[in-house]
């Protein structure tokens, strides 16, 4: 199974071409002393990475994708790297699956493209160009692997949609750990000056359990002085293995001297969810998804309870200006406030990327009333929340249309640390609407809405007269065609920005049953899911099919 999916190892065998095996596809016409080469250890690995990569983007990818193109156009960025260098297809006409690589004009190496190609021997042909540039040009020599490879990749990658992508090592670590939390001590650091002050602790991490507060300031981790340091250097010696110790030498303010604190380091994941409260209604901000973000929000749920004396009176999820994130967050927080039915399914190439995700029965919150806030900003795992929500009449949205990312994107880790992030599915909500370019259009819209007292009252008058007129609200969307999808993001354009009025308007909706209700009546709820949509019958034929989905999205 691929290792995460976002709304953001899946591996077959490399497809079969017949007789073809690699040694035959390679002929060097120039620059390689009449003989082949036995390949480097460097070599070697670098046609392993590449071989890897191919597999999966021709495997994974959303679209079908010839190997042989992404093996063209991973050379062709070769050029970009050193100007000296061109990379030529078919420069015979008699010869038109010849690709030449050249160096100030004067051939290197050239090999040969038939129509199918194993990522295997596409592996290979890479490494095999990689060095004859590396032998050739002073420049790619000089440069470390994780450049050329980034070169490459990015070649490839840019030849697919603009959520697919390629991340060298360093960049894939920090990646990992923002998604599935990393071993470290709990603090947040001021990275403006030189002194790496303490900012913020995580309640119960190791860092807090050891006495260090908020101001205190890290002199010297392990021993080396932190003064004059780069900040990402000091975020990733603090980090390390779970349960390994660091030691940190401490100054705080007031306090002569310095002392040494020495941690042993826990599993820590970003904060996502923030908590404020208006009366017993209960505001919860939700910045992304990573692993942690619905036992976050399952734990501030049960402390705002606890605070309105055992019952709230309404929840607002803010999701706005999120961009998303784990596509099985987004499915267990809506789980939360669905007692039964659908919340999203996933569609594309590959079979496994046909799922089903439904409610488990296990709701916490299925009956108190709820508002969801998005914006233009809204994206991904947040459209998936908002989308069920709103489609099985849980939930009053409110603010402007949403991203539209309806995507699903598996994140391949690649043999030198890196990852491959490919969109492979499409979202459709359960209404039957794709997410893509769709998105959720709220039900009450504040896009150019006056914050005033009438708000509330303006915001169900437009409602109103939307599902009254050409462009129905409460029409399924899923029978929608591109015009009417047109029409209805145009009646509520998207807006980035916070505007105050939304948290005002949801309070006033949830304060109020009677306007509640009504709000919630304007769409009306929709489990669609199997019924035929104009715009969308692969997407729902898989639907049909009644696909069971793990607990954890690939």
């Amino acid at each position: 199974m691929p290792k995460s999916a976002r709304l953001l190892p899946w591996s077959r065998p490399a497809p079969a071409i017949g007789a073809l095996v690699a040694s035959a596809l390679l002929a060097a016409l120039a620059g390689c002393g009449g003989g082949q080469e036995q390949a480097s250890s460097s070599e070697a690995a670098t046609g392993h990475l590449f071989a890897r990569g191919i597999e999966q983007i021709s495997d994974l990818y959303i679209e079908p994708i010839s190997s042989r193109k992404l093996v063209t156009v991973g050379a062709m960025n070769l050029s970009k790297l050193d100007d000296s260098l061109g990379v030529t297809i078919g420069g015979d006409v008699r010869d038109r699956d010849r690709l030449a690589l050249t160096y100030q004009g004067n051939e290197l190496l050239a090999v040969r493209l038939p129509a199918e190609i194993s990522g295997a021997d596409g592996g290979e042909i890479i490494a095999r160009l990689v060095a004859a540039a590396r032998r050739a040009s002073p420049r790619i020599a000089a440069m470390p692997e994780d450049a050329i490879d980034r070169a490459i990749f990015d070649g490839m990658t840019g030849m697919l949609d603009r959520f697919s992508r390629y991340s060298p090592p360093e960049e894939a670590r920090d990646q990992r750990a923002a998604r599935d939390g990393f071993g470290g001590i709990g603090v947040t650091l001021e990275t403006i000056s030189e002194d790496y002050r303490i900012t913020q602790l995580t309640p119960h991490g190791p860092a807090e359990r050891a006495g260090i507060q908020v101001g205190d300031q890290i002199v010297a981790i392990n021993g080396t002085l932190t003064a004059g340091r780069h900040a990402i250097d000091i975020i990733h010696q603090l980090r390390g293995p779970v349960a390994s110790s660091v030691t940190l030498t401490m100054a705080r303010a007031g306090v002569p001297g310095t002392r040494d604190v020495r941690l042993e380091r826990a599993l820590v994941s970003v904060p996502t969810v923030t908590t404020m409260r208006d009366g017993n209604i209960a505001v919860f901000r939700i910045a992304s998804f990573n692993q942690s973000t619905t036992q976050r929000l399952t734990e501030s749920l049960r402390e705002a309870e606890k605070q309105a004396g055992g019952r709230l009176g309404g929840i607002v999820l803010d999701l706005r200006s999120n961009p998303g994130g784990l596509l099985d967050q987004a499915v267990s927080l809506a789980d939360l406030f669905i007692a039964k039915g659908p919340i999203i399914a996933t569609v594309g190439r590959h079979p496994a990327s046909h799922q089903y995700f439904g409610a488990s029965g296990h709701s916490i919150e299925p009956h108190t009333p709820m508002v969801v806030l998005v914006n233009g900003g809204s994206a991904s795992a947040s459209e998936i929340v908002a989308g069920a929500l709103q489609d099985v009449g849980r939930a009053v949205v409110i603010g402007s249309s949403s991203y539209g990312k309806g995507t699903v994107q598996t994140v391949m880790h690649l043999p030198n640390d890196g990852e491959l992030t490919l969109t492979w599915a499409r979202l459709v909500t359960p209404s039957g609407y794709y997410l893509q370019e769709h998105g959720v259009v709220p039900t009450l819209c504040t896009s150019g809405l006056a914050d005033d007292d009438q708000a509330l009252d303006t915001a169900l008058q437009r409602a109103a007269a939307t599902s009254a007129g050409a462009v129905s609200a409460s029409r399924p969307r899923a029978s929608l065609d591109e015009q009417g999808w047109s029409a209805l993001r145009h009646a509520c354009p998207a807006r980035n920005g916070n505007p105050k009025l939304d948290i005002r308007l949801a309070e006033r909706v949830l304060s109020d049953p009677g306007r509640y209700s009504a709000a919630l009546g304007i769409i009306h709820p929709t489990s669609a899911m199997g019924q035929p949509a104009p715009d969308s019958p692969a997407a729902l034929t898989a639907v049909r099919s009644g696909l069971s989905s793990p607990q954890r999205s690939p």
